[in-house]
């Protein structure tokens, strides 16, 4: 394995890191106790002592400072007791403080004059505002996690909590858990998303903004989802996620459940309409899920080192529309297992050590657009995933604080062949069929390592300190083996049931690719009255390079050198973002704060990114296909015409490529209305720009566009809908591609996200939010990436307006658990949101290069219908012996059935379906625009029986 990481230094950050620290906090919360007199001026020295069972030794202690403060950082999350001591005065205890990950709680206690009684305990809700950072995020506790309807799935549980955050394959009690679905939230793409696990990333090295593996929901505390005005230490703009594994706590106590949801469970909702557009009855439906799960944790020593352990096997099996006429069963089955062990090595140092490996398995994988494939042109998926990880935190002196943590994730990720014929792909419906496009194995792993000191200063210009500064290094790589069946691909168009194009490959390649990325930061926290001002920057050093490689002979292209040296700098950035925020505590009773932040956050890139200009990489030849004896099946000979060839050696990167990057403001308002329940409004406004894009030089397409005639909706010519549209006609095989950024690009999203949050107590919890936002891209002037193929310029026609599935203009989510008399609880989720806009395509002939995709009209001319579901759950709970319980679930998804068509094909043309996918029926021509390929999973009910000891 060739790791081009800097070891040397992460050798020094484990083994310097006596650590504990305020990484502020990514993984922990913290207490900000303050000690003031009858009169309310601060009172320094006092003796302050936090308790609580989620602390390994128990207890900690510290000292307050000469502005009467006393921080408590690093902290798990849980209830603590706060106790103050000063020789002279009473002694005070405040109870049931909840600190939460990535907050910080205040806790201002008054100190009265020593009398007869020793000592007074406080009552009170804890406080719900956080006045000293501008953060948006939202926590999800083991109440929301565990109280409240969710597909027990950490991606369905973020759809249908997280106000303001959209999933690209809504899901319905669990049923779409086979598969991650894309998350976005602010009009920033889910390439930004950063997972992170115990305060560290975790996230695939490849598919960036998706986890590197799966999680097991019962082996979490927390979650902590950011959605704006991130901290420092956080690279990216895009939803952030940190969860934070449960230790075990002082005494053993642990979990066993089985929850399960089937066929007989679960109502149907293809009506007549999808029926004759051939889905079947059974289309959308689960064969089963279940999930079974046990854990324990508890004290290995007495207030030194505690264990947790977790198992799950986890297994979704879902019927889902393929072809249209075609249903496919897309089982998943997913074996997992972790163990996480905390050392309390004294007083100021802990360790933690985490280990999770797991099996997926998914026999019918499928790459792209739902329903746009066959049982044969999916892929076998058969992965490993390993996640190591080492944490050591450190109290250096009263005033330094340092957090050390080392991650290594493995992922061995193949996608084997399920046909036995050269791939297929219909230029008018999109339907692959015969078998996949190609066939991977991929190896995928991230090294990461961080440091963190956070050094805090008692007075200086009028306020108090708080300093963090600390880097950040990550290695990822990846190792790829593609094949290709004959090493070819096919194409046709069955709207004139004729053969177009073949491409010819010189697979087998194996590449690899690689990128390091060294990160520097530093802030100050200031603190003045009741303001409390921070500012930093964070520096980046950006390098994909290319590592020595080779690949085996290829049979269609013998003379192809195979064999190629270390390529350095094949990209090679070094950004500068700033960050700002301000939190001001208006009434002074730290219930109601201003909030405002301001920052740059530059993207992250993929460890396949040289692979752009990787000589060993993919080299293909594309050709008009003869099929001559009309088998669509290509033979040698049949391609004809000159080639478009692509290759790496006519592809390279723009040597003043500049990094995409957002600038984000936000302002608010956070005001508690009663103890624990907290409204807060925040507006933001986003700027993406820079975007990744592309560009021919040796200008291959017609400078002037030509007309062409008979596209109407319903793919028919000489018909009312009938009109015509423009595109860029090629005119030459010269295929140089440069990629570059688009500086003229700028998207952009306004929003205005109000929330509301209450904490369960009093039987009750709440979780609401309403977010009102627009998401549009305008004035690109270089194909993008992604939505152009060779430098197209074809992909830049009607491109102004929203952005897919960032537009949602309204949401509204509503998430709560209400407990009855007996120890009944109900609790449901309720969910609205605007359609996702669309835009009609349309392929058409090229005079070289076989075939173009045009947009025909205005993105967001055209939305689908608003997305609305409801969810409900009963449970009750049964005492047993001691404190064992037994707990009984039933879980009603998508209670009013409904069929939501959430994805429909965009192209412009003409197929035959069967009504109700019977393969003896009379086959039916329909419209293939908007015709559906993803449709809400019907209403479902789950049982769940778990038992507590």
């Amino acid at each position: 394995m060739n790791v081009k990481l800097r070891l040397p230094a992460l050798v020094v950050i484990f083994t310097a890191a006596l650590a504990s620290s305020a990484l502020a906090q990514v993984q922990t919360g913290s207490i900000l106790a303050k000690a003031n007199d009858a009169q309310g001026a601060v009172v320094p020295g006092v003796a302050v002592t936090i308790s609580s069972p989620v602390l390994v030794s128990g207890t900690m202690t510290g000292t307050t400072d000469v502005g009467g403060a006393c921080r408590f950082p690093s902290l798990p999350a849980g209830v603590y007791t706060v106790k103050m001591e000063l020789q002279g005065f009473q002694s005070v205890i405040r109870e049931n403080i909840i600190v939460a990950v990535g907050q910080t709680t205040p806790v201002d206690l008054q100190m009265s004059m020593a009398s007869l009684q020793e000592s007074v305990t406080v009552t009170g809700a804890s406080p719900v505002i956080d006045t000293t950072n501008a953060n948006v995020n939202v926590t999800l506790s083991q109440d929301l996690l565990q109280k409240t309807p969710n597909g027990r799935d950490i991606w369905s549980l973020m759809e249908y909590k997280v106000p303001g955050l959209v999933s690209s394959r809504p899901d319905v009690g669990g049923t779409a858990g086979g598969l991650q679905g894309a998350m976005v939230a602010r009009g920033t793409t889910n390439g930004q998303n950063s997972q992170y696990l115990n305060g560290i990333n975790v996230g695939d090295p490849s598919a960036i903004g998706f986890a590197g593996y799966y999680y097991d929901y019962d082996a979490f505390e927390e979650l902590q989802i950011s959605t704006g005005a991130h901290d420092i230490s956080m690279p990216t703009s895009g939803v952030f996620l940190n969860m934070t594994t449960k230790t075990g706590g002082d005494h053993w106590q642990g979990k066993g459940a089985f929850y399960w949801e089937g066929d007989s469970t679960q109502s149907r909702n293809i009506d007549s309409e999808l029926a004759g557009l051939g889905f079947r009855p059974e289309t959308n439906t689960v064969d089963f899920v279940s999930d079974v799960t046990f854990n324990a944790g508890g004290p290995l020593l007495k207030d030194k080192v505690r264990f947790f352990g977790s198992f799950r096997d986890w297994r979704v099996h879902v019927n889902v529309p393929a072809a249209f006429s075609e249903t496919v069963l897309d089982e998943t089955n997913i074996t997992s297992g972790l163990a996480n062990v905390t050392w309390q090595i004294n007083n100021d140092n802990r360790f933690t050590g985490f280990y999770s490996r797991q099996y997926y398995k998914k026999p019918n994988r499928f790459l792209g657009a739902t329903g746009l494939f066959t049982s044969e042109s999916n892929s076998n998926e058969d992965d490993v995933f390993n996640v190591y990880q080492a944490l050591w935190n450190s109290v250096l002196t009263r005033q330094l604080f340092l957090d050390a943590r080392l991650s290594v994730n493995t992922i061995f990720f193949p996608l084997l062949f399920n046909g036995s014929k050269q791939t297929l792909l219909d230029n008018t419906t999109g339907i692959r069929t015969n078998n996949e496009n190609n066939q991977v194995e991929q190896w995928r792993d991230r090294f990461q390592g961080s440091a963190t000191f956070q050094y805090y200063l008692d007075e200086a210009l009028g306020g108090r300190h708080e300093f963090r500064f600390g880097f950040d290094q990550s290695h990822v790589q990846q190792r790829v083996i593609t094949k290709r069946w004959d090493d070819v691909g096919l194409a046709w168009t069955s709207a004139t049931n004729s053969a177009s194009t073949v491409t010819l490959f010189n697979t087998p390649v194996e590449t690899k690719a690689a990128v390091d990325v060294t990160s520097l930061f530093i802030q100050d926290s200031y603190s003045v009255g009741r303001l409390t001002v921070t500012g930093g920057i964070r520096f980046a050093r950006t390098e994909a390079y290319l590592p020595e490689q080779s690949s085996p002979p290829s049979p269609l292209f013998p003379a192809l050198p195979r064999s190629f040296d270390k390529v350095d700098e094949v990209v090679l950035w070094h950004t500068w973002g700033p960050r700002f925020n301000a939190a001001y505590d208006l009434t002074g009773d730290g219930r109601t704060a201003l909030k405002f932040s301001a920052g740059r956050y530059y993207y992250q890139i993929a460890a396949g990114t040289a692979n752009n200009v990787n000589l060993n990489a993919n080299y293909s030849e594309l050709y008009t296909w003869n099929d001559a004896n009309r088998n669509f099946l290509w033979e040698p000979g049949e391609q004809t015409a000159a080639p478009v060839i692509s290759s790496a050696v006519t592809t390279s990167f723009d040597p003043d490529i500049k990094p995409s990057y957002t600038n984000e403001f936000t302002a608010g308002i956070d005001r508690e209305l009663v103890p624990g329940l907290k409204l807060a409004t925040v507006y933001t406004y986003r700027v993406e720009r820079n975007p990744q894009a592309t560009f021919n030089p040796d200008l291959p397409f017609a400078s002037t566009t030509t007309s062409r005639a008979d596209i109407g909706r319903d793919g028919l010519a000489n018909t009312a809908d009938d009109s015509t549209f423009e595109f860029f006609d090629r005119l030459s095989t010269a295929n140089r591609i440069v990629f570059t950024h688009d500086p003229a690009s700028k998207q952009t999203y306004k929003g205005l996200e109000i929330t509301a949050t209450k904490r369960f107590a009093d039987r009750w919890q709440l979780l609401a939010g309403y977010t009102y936002s627009r998401a549009k891209l305008k004035d690109v002037s270089v194909p993008l990436t992604g939505q152009a193929i060779n430098g197209n310029p074809n992909s830049m026609i009607l491109t102004t307006g929203p952005i897919d599935i960032n537009d949602r203009p309204q949401q509204f989510k509503l998430t709560g658990t209400y407990i009855l008399p007996y120890d009944i609880s109900v609790s449901g989720n309720y969910r609205a949101q605007s359609g996702p806009p669309i835009r009609r395509t349309v392929s058409t002939a090229l005079r070289v290069g076989g075939t173009t995709t045009v947009n025909v009209e205005p993105f967001g001319g055209d939305r689908l219908d608003a997305l609305r579901t409801l969810d409900l759950r009963a449970s009750k709970s049964f005492a047993m012996r001691g404190d064992d319980r037994i707990d009984l679930d039933i879980d009603f998804y998508n209670v009013t059935n409904a069929n939501t068509v959430w994805e429909v094909n965009q192209s412009t043309g003409r197929t035959n379906v069967r009504p109700n996918g019977d393969p003896n029926a009379t086959p039916v021509n329909v419209a293939v625009w908007r015709l559906p390929t993803g449709i809400l999973a019907p209403r479902i009910i789950r049982f769940g029986v778990s038992y507590r000891f």
